[in-house]
């Protein structure tokens, strides 16, 4: 399958959205701010994806340097929606967002690793 590469400008700032398929894995490497504006195009392309079969997804959050409550109910519906039947978790969480999700106490319901290599083991 072919890398695919969005840059979305947002309230923020923009963000960089690198995607690449390994072992029937979806990587989606994520750099910038998500916001309102922007979130809605992450869901869409796992939307996208999902509709050409993937099931498992890691988001990169390595360059992420802000995220907002969207984005956090973007992840939350993804979660619970493949929760059961696929594979949804967080990477590279870092700095100011890993404070947000663990204020808001999402640290225990997300699978949430160190690096994308961590979260394929």
């Amino acid at each position: 399958m072919e890398k695919v590469h969005k840059e979305i400008l947002g309230l923020m700032g923009k963000i960089d959205i690198d995607c690449r398929d390994e072992k029937d894995t979806i990587i989606i490497d994520l750099a910038g701010q998500l916001d309102v504006y922007n979130s809605p195009d992450v869901s869409l392309l796992i939307e996208a994806y999902r509709g050409r079969g993937f099931d498992k997804y890691i988001l990169n959050l390595e360059q992420v340097t802000y995220l907002d409550s969207s984005t956090i109910s973007v992840f939350i519906h993804w979660h619970q929606t493949l929760h059961e039947e696929g594979r949804f978790v967080l990477a590279g969480l870092h700095g100011s967002p890993k404070e947000v999700f663990e204020l808001a106490k999402l640290h225990d319901v997300f699978e949430i690793f160190p690096d994308v290599t961590a979260a394929m083991k």
